[in-house]
C-alpha cells in the first residue's frame, strides 16, 4: 500500500477553512430553510422556554450519539479493529487502531453519523409536531459533520484512492491492490 494523502483534521491549516467553509454553507442554508418552513407553517410554532430547551438538547445530545454511530460503523465494516473514543480541543471523536478498510467501506463509516443522527434527530423534532425545530436541528448536526463529509469527499475524489487508513488526526488514503496486514 501506497500513501496518497494524509488528511490532518486537526493540524492542517488549509483543510480547517475546507471544513469551516462547509460548515458555514450549510449553516447558512440551514437558516433559510428555517426560514422557509416557519413561514410556510404559518408561524405556528411556538418558541417557549421549552422549544429553546429542546433545542440546547438537540445540539448536544447528538454528538455522543454522532461518535457512537462511527464507533458502531467502524466495527461493523472494520472487523476486528479496536475502536476507542477521546476528546481534544473541543472535539469529540472516535479513533481505531489504525483500521484500513476498502474506500467505499471508509465513506459509510464517515457518513454513517450524517444520515442516521440527523434523520433521527429531524425524526425526533416531527413526531413531536416541531417542522421549523427538525430542519434547524438536523442543518445544525449537518454543519458539524462537515469534517467527516470533506474527508469522505476527499476519499471518492483521488481516483487512485483504494483504501482508508484512520489515523489519530484524520484519514490518510491509499492506493493499493490489498490491505496491508496489521
Amino acid at each position: 500500500m501506497q500513501k496518497i494523502a494524509d488528511m490532518d483534521v486537526l493540524g492542517d491549516v488549509g483543510l480547517q477553512r475546507r471544513v469551516l467553509r462547509l460548515s458555514l454553507a450549510i449553516a447558512g442554508v440551514t437558516l433559510v430553510a428555517t426560514v422557509l418552513v416557519g413561514v410556510l407553517a404559518g408561524g405556528g410554532e411556538v418558541l417557549s422556554v421549552w422549544w429553546w430547551v429542546c433545542l440546547a438538547a438537540g445540539c448536544l445530545a447528538p454528538l455522543p450519539v454522532h461518535e457512537l454511530v462511527h464507533g458502531a460503523a467502524f466495527k461493523l465494516l472494520c472487523p476486528g479493529c479496536r475502536v476507542s473514543f477521546g476528546f481534544q480541543d473541543s472535539f469529540l471523536y472516535t479513533k481505531t487502531d489504525g483500521a484500513v478498510a476498502t474506500r467505499g467501506r471508509m465513506v459509510v463509516v464517515l457518513l454513517a453519523p450524517a444520515a442516521l443522527v440527523t434523520a433521527a434527530v429531524a425524526a425526533v423534532a416531527l413526531i413531536a409536531g416541531r417542522p421549523v425545530l427538525a430542519v434547524l436541528l438536523s442543518g445544525l448536526h449537518l454543519a458539524g459533520c462537515a469534517g467527516d463529509l470533506v474527508m469522505a469527499a476527499s476519499a471518492l475524489a483521488e481516483p487512485r484512492c483504494t483504501h482508508v487508513r484512520d489515523t489519530d488526526v484524520g484519514i490518510e488514503l491509499l492506493e493499493g491492490a490489498r490491505a496491508p496486514r496489521s
